[in-house]
């Protein structure tokens, strides 16, 4: 072999060496040892403890979910209902979580692995606290980045370690919950589908109302009484407002205030083949936008309503100010003339 391929060869397997080196390291990041796997919060099977509550602070954010008279409602949130199955879900993956290898004990490297300080502002690590009835500690746990695959394919472990102390290890469950409010509740509280809404009335605030209702093809919408020499300027434009109408996603809440600074905006009501009427009240000043729903119905409809004024009644939502422009246009704005 002449010297210049030997030469060659030898620096290609140098480079193997060290991409094989920094991937291995990358993956494995300080890992000091695998140890016998061992429960991650024990107290948390014990059955004398009742979890009450569960405070999670993330970078200064906190929310606090807390067990009220059987039902769990988000208690940093004026006692919103929170979602069962998120709690259910944490719970099980706290308890069952084992602690199966250690990982870097230097504070300098916690960052990296998501393990930060939790209560400094925007930090990506959660404080998650289990408490009792009487706001006493359970169990504590800050938790860090997710390890995808770290167990097999889909099977998830998170870097974490004890409150006050630096030693980081892997468990083997991934540990979702966060401190921002999607993680506890259901935030779509209006949902229904287009096709089964047969009618709506668009109330812009200083403008005359005007109707909307489904077309004979069942799918599309049209004006109930289009102005005489007018058309619409563009062909989907009520479908777009339909669409608009027919969910509701917000990412804040808070009860319903009977004065606010914010002016009225319009209302949006509409009504299903079933008989679900749905009225959508909202406020904006083009920075913030908060809505209230107010659901009823008769008959078949009854079920529908009863299950959605669970979640809405006595409530506002905030949502985007962008929901505010695409569900109330003024009529004046559809319309062009016949002849354009």
């Amino acid at each position: 072999m002449k010297p210049q391929n030997f030469a060659i060869l030898l620096v290609a397997a140098v480079l193997s060496l060290a991409v094989a080196v920094t991937a291995y390291v990358t993956t494995r990041p300080w890992t000091v040892g695998k140890i016998q796997a061992q429960t991650m919060l024990p107290a948390l099977k014990a059955d004398e403890n009742k979890i009450a509550a569960i405070e999670i602070n993330q970078g200064g954010k906190i929310v606090k979910v807390a067990d009220k008279n059987g039902k769990w409602v988000i208690a940093s949130q004026e006692d919103y209902p929170a979602s069962t199955d998120s709690v259910r879900k944490l719970l099980l993956e706290a308890s069952d979580a084992q602690l199966v290898e250690r990982k870097t004990a230097k504070k300098d490297k916690l960052g990296l692995l998501g393990l930060s300080d939790p209560k400094v502002n925007g930090a990506s690590s959660r404080l998650i606290r289990f408490l009792d009835d009487k706001d006493r500690p359970i169990a504590e746990i800050v938790v860090g980045n997710k390890k995808a695959d770290a167990f097999g394919t889909n099977k998830n472990g998170s870097y974490v370690r004890k409150p006050n102390e630096d030693q980081a290890w892997l468990a083997n469950r991934a540990i979702d919950a966060t401190a921002e409010l999607h993680d506890w509740v259901k935030t779509r509280v209006v949902d229904i589908p287009t096709d089964s809404i047969k009618t709506a009335t668009i109330e812009v605030a200083g403008q005359s109302a005007y109707d909307i209702e489904r077309d004979s093809d069942g799918k599309s919408f049209r004006l109930t009484q289009m102005p005489a020499g007018k058309k619409l300027k563009y062909v989907n434009t009520v479908d777009e407002i339909i669409e608009s109408a027919s969910y509701v996603d917000f990412k804040n809440v808070r009860k319903a205030k009977a004065s606010d600074t914010l002016k009225d905006a319009g209302k949006a009501t509409f009504t299903t083949d079933k008989g679900l009427k749905v009225e959508l009240d909202l406020k904006s000043d083009d920075k913030q936008a908060w809505v209230t729903v107010k659901p009823s119905g008769d008959g078949d409809a009854k079920k529908d309503a009863d299950a959605m004024s669970a979640l809405v009644k006595g409530w506002e939502f905030e949502i985007p100010v962008a929901k505010v422009s695409g569900l109330l246009k003024k009529q004046a704005d559809l319309l062009e003339d016949a002849g354009s």
